[in-house]
């Protein structure tokens, strides 16, 4: 082989090269910008979580205020029932 192939040679694998440096460094490109974009979904989704986490612990807080009512409510009830009874016992 003559110097000039050799030459002719190294200079089509160094185009090679160069062609598969820029696929690789647009493809870095590509993967940082969709890693970016991940993030920054991530991000809105766990402010999202974080959101939905305190509206849950809210409305559990107003539950038990409800349950805890209803059982007064319910006591209520049955103490005005047992006095009910008892006016009706005496009046019997």
């Amino acid at each position: 082989m003559t110097t000039d192939e050799r030459l002719d040679r190294l200079t089509e694998r160094h185009q090679a090269l160069a062609e598969s440096l820029q696929l690789l460094t647009a493809d870095v490109r590509s993967l940082a910008e969709s890693t970016k974009e991940l993030a920054e979904s991530t991000k809105e989704l766990r402010q999202s979580t974080t959101e939905l986490a305190q509206s849950a612990k809210e409305h559990d807080r107003i539950l038990r205020g409800h349950a805890d009512l209803i059982g007064d409510l319910a006591r209520v009830a049955s103490a005005h029932d047992h006095r009910i009874q008892r006016l009706e016992e005496r009046q019997g």
